[in-house]
């Protein structure tokens, strides 16, 4: 996601975090730091919520009406993301004229804000069926191994573009 926003020209990037406490936000705003950090990226940052959509609205204010704010901003999750924009909206600002906006996860809620919000994607029911398959095997007494599951992929759609000059 990073890596992307970079090639569409976007420096100032908010990720708008859920719960720092759960590994996979954890891993998320280490992952951001790390590319963020590769590109020179030093405006790009996390800011932790609860997950909420109540929390994502608050935090896209705040960082929206900063002296600077913004040019991309990456949700942890649909509901903050479509939140983000409504509230993108509001203030008076272009979803993605004035500024991008990706959800971290994929769902229909991406395909029903308007514009359509880019998402990372991934094979939800197979990942569950790979999980439940592991937990059955393990239930059976069989052995706890690490397996690799496919990345997600990023669909762009009409929440990206370029970053505005400026």
């Amino acid at each position: 996601v990073v890596g992307r926003l970079h090639e569409l020209g976007h420096r100032r990037i908010v990720h708008i975090a859920g719960l720092p406490s759960l590994a996979h936000t954890d891993r998320r705003i280490r992952s951001l730091r790390i590319e963020a950090d590769r590109r020179g990226l030093t405006e790009a940052h996390s800011v932790t919520t609860d997950y909420s959509d109540t929390e994502g609205a608050a935090v896209t204010r705040r960082v929206l009406e900063q002296d600077t704010p913004p040019t991309a901003l990456i949700y942890d999750n649909d509901v903050m993301a479509a939140a983000g924009v409504a509230v993108t909206a509001g203030l008076g600002f272009r979803v993605p004229a004035d500024v991008s906006v990706v959800s971290w996860e994929d769902s229909a809620l991406c395909r029903l804000t308007a514009p359509w919000l880019t998402a990372l994607s991934r094979d939800t029911v197979a990942f569950g069926r790979l999980a439940a398959r592991e937990l059955t095997a393990l239930l059976d007494g069989g052995t706890a191994h690490t397996i690799q599951v496919p990345l997600p992929r990023l669909i762009e759609r009409g929440s990206t573009a370029e970053a505005a000059v400026g």
